[in-house]
């Protein structure tokens, strides 16, 4: 059957007028869109608009990608929101400085390894940990960590952006206040969050008409408004993060969250905001990669590409050897991500290591592109369920050669389906995260950060930024970005056609292939000639067995393409000037 294309992308001119706004579907291989002034990628096309419009009305990519993500948390809120977690990476062409900015979560002081019951017997979570009695670490007060949404964006937007900090917020004031027609997706993602969200009536309200009854698609009688998120994100657009985490807002939050079961206190809000943290810059296919390091999604990615690196690229037509290869590539690399990554400060993490040349040269021992496959031992437990992880991600290039990749997530669908009343936004679920069983590597503690999947990356040429990538996913983000990047830097295609390919994620278990794969069922039997167990997924709006990466690729010619995926909800916006043709 085939598989419907969701996905957009449009081009705004620098009038910034709605009318300017030019839309396009894009087929894998055919339609592109081209900006001189820059471009921008979202999960949703009023976020991918929003930052355009930024760009096209003399913002920079920093501008736009804070603006496109703030958007996207008014008209995507069970991918993200102000009750989330961010991370970004991005460069900076008047300084010349790269920089990273982690808004890791962190554990609540309060928080102990036995914090939850496990169940056995049931089936494995989104990221393979038990579930828990109550569902307590996935949804309600107690599975909620501290926010670093607004704290992260502030800081990005302060040091790289351009234009006054309320501009870049209020373009998501506006469609909080004046409101947005739910499409397709949000209906869809309400319903599939209904259960969870019920059990919270402050949460379930903002999401369903009084009588509970969720939104139809594009009803023009069903304008949603969130006047009370309009507020939230008004105090950030006068005031900064600071309320966030020790203002009105704190108090308001400590509260609810406290007077719901969960365990938060003042200096666990005061502990939580962003930090910058030391690159990881690794070279593949002649090319300089920066990501983030540690506790993040970035050695994980890292390692994948740096495995593939040491063989040369697959020949043209070669596709069973060039995916051969990237599944034994994404295995060894999860496999040292699941035994040795956590929070470096708070257990041993190796990370030099992990990406050291003989280290990786010695587990890639006996691999070969035609097989078969390696295995060097027993793996760590198998993967968790494909769907639920809901996570926003943007990218945004502009002309002045800025380059941003930022990663922004509440960690399940809706987060922790639980909202302060009056605040008008989930909070996060980031003790999914961690390990419910004590004494793992990754248990909860006090004051621990989360192990999160997010890799925003950059791609650089003789110093200067060609593509930005990332995805959202759980961890399928990262074989996503690797696939991206492979077939963009490997396999030679354009951004766009790279990231509209077909999926492959390996991580513990099967090699998922998408079915989208020319010759699907040829090739599947060819990988498991060389010893690979394959399962073959059909990819639609609402499932999640592969990642949604997404990027921008600066042309020799000096113009911008975007390139989402074709079959998930993404979308992509570039901003021209008016004479441009």
């Amino acid at each position: 059957m085939p598989i419907p294309l969701f996905s957009s992308l449009t081009t705004v001119a620098a009038s910034g007028d709605a009318a300017s706004i030019r839309r396009q579907v894009p087929l894998p291989g055919r339609t592109r869109v081209s900006g001189d002034l820059g471009a921008v990628t979202a999960m949703s096309q009023d976020a991918a608009n929003v930052g355009a419009r930024i760009l096209a009305e003399g913002g920079n990519a920093a501008d736009a990608a804070v603006a496109a993500t703030l958007a996207g948390g008014v008209v995507e809120p069970s991918m993200n929101g102000l009750g989330g977690a961010a991370y970004a990476v991005a460069f900076d062409p008047r300084s010349g400085a790269t920089i990273a900015l982690d808004g890791s979560t962190r554990c609540p002081d309060g928080a102990r390894e036995d914090l939850f019951e496990p169940l056995t017997g049931v089936g494995g979570g989104l990221y393979g940990f038990p579930p828990t009695r109550g569902d307590l670490a996935e949804t309600g007060a107690l599975a909620a960590l501290p926010p670093t949404t607004p704290a992260t964006l502030h800081e990005l937007q302060r040091r790289l952006g351009r234009l006054p900090f309320p501009e870049v917020v209020a373009p998501a004031i506006r469609l909080a206040e004046d409101g947005f027609l739910p499409d397709w997706t949000f209906c869809l993602h309400v319903a599939a969050g209904y259960r969870r969200l019920r059990r919270h009536p402050a949460a379930f309200a903002l999401y369903t008409r009084d009588s509970g009854v969720p939104f139809v698609p594009r009803n023009a009688a069903d304008r949603l408004r969130l006047p009370e998120l309009a507020g939230s994100l008004r105090t950030l657009a006068e005031e900064g993060p600071e309320p966030f985490h020790r203002g009105r807002i704190a108090r308001r939050l400590l509260a609810g969250v406290r007077e719901a079961g969960g365990i938060w206190t003042e200096a666990d809000l005061e502990a939580s905001p962003v930090r910058e943290v030391k690159l990881l810059r690794f070279r593949f296919r002649g090319r300089d990669i920066v990501t983030l390091p540690a506790n993040s999604g970035g050695p994980t990615l890292a390692a994948a590409l740096l495995h593939l690196d040491a063989f040369p690229p697959a020949e043209a037509g070669a596709e069973v050897d060039f995916l051969h290869l990237a599944a034994e590539a994404l295995r060894m690399a999860f496999e040292d991500r699941f035994r040795y990554l956590g929070d470096p400060e708070a257990v041993p993490v190796p990370l030099p290591g992990l990406l050291d040349a003989a280290y990786l040269a010695a587990r890639r021992k006996g691999v070969s592109p035609q097989g078969p496959r390696v295995d060097d031992g027993p793996g760590p437990p198998l993967p968790g369920a494909s769907d639920g992880d809901c996570t926003t991600h943007v990218n945004a290039m502009d002309a002045d050669g800025m380059a941003v990749s930022l990663t922004a997530t509440l960690g399940a669908r809706f987060g922790s389906a639980f909202s302060v009343a009056g605040l008008g936004y989930p909070l996060n679920n980031g003790m999914m995260w961690f390990d419910p069983r004590p004494g793992r590597r990754i248990s909860p503690g006090p004051g621990k950060r989360a192990l999160h999947a997010a890799a925003p990356a950059l791609v650089f040429h003789r110093g200067a930024p060609t593509a930005v990538v990332g995805s959202p996913g759980g961890r399928r983000l990262i074989s996503a970005t690797v696939m991206l990047l492979a077939r963009h830097l490997d396999r030679g295609l354009p951004v766009a056609e790279a990231a509209a390919a077909a999926g492959l994620h390996v991580d513990a278990g099967p090699v998922f292939l998408d079915e989208r794969t020319p010759a699907c069922r040829e090739v599947a039997a060819a990988l498991e000639r060389r010893g690979h167990v394959v399962q073959v997924e059909q990819e639609t709006a609402l499932t999640g067995h592969f990642g949604r990466a997404g990027g921008i690729q600066r042309t020799a010619s000096g113009w911008f393409e975007p390139g989402v995926d074709p079959v998930r909800t993404a979308a992509g916006a570039v901003a021209r000037t008016p004479a441009a043709p």
